[in-house]
């Protein structure tokens, strides 16, 4: 499941692993497709240009990597989410 995705539409993308050892197919930005399989342990990956960079059970490391994997794309990321200056459309967060 996917729990947040780039918001400058780069392949970065946090998961929720909700169905161990899952084989998925993927379509990528830039329209080719990948195939990934879920890690059989941990609660969350990070996907980073179709490939997973990093496993955590910990929401807060695993938003972090996911924070600085953004960070290595642009320079203007929101950063962790906060619902107070922060709203969620499409998995992406924006604004509020």
């Amino acid at each position: 499941m996917i729990v947040r995705r780039c918001a400058q539409d780069h392949d970065v993308v946090l998961h929720k692993n909700t169905k161990p050892n899952m084989v998925k197919v993927i379509k990528m930005v830039d329209g080719s497709y990948v195939t990934i399989q879920y890690p059989n342990s941990k609660d969350y990956f990070l996907m980073v240009d179709g490939e997973i960079t990093r496993k955590s059970d910990s929401f807060k490391t695993i938003e972090n990597a996911y924070v600085a994997a953004c960070a290595d794309k642009h320079s203007n990321g929101h950063g962790r989410i906060d619902y107070i200056t922060h709203k969620i459309i499409n998995n992406q967060v924006v604004d509020r």
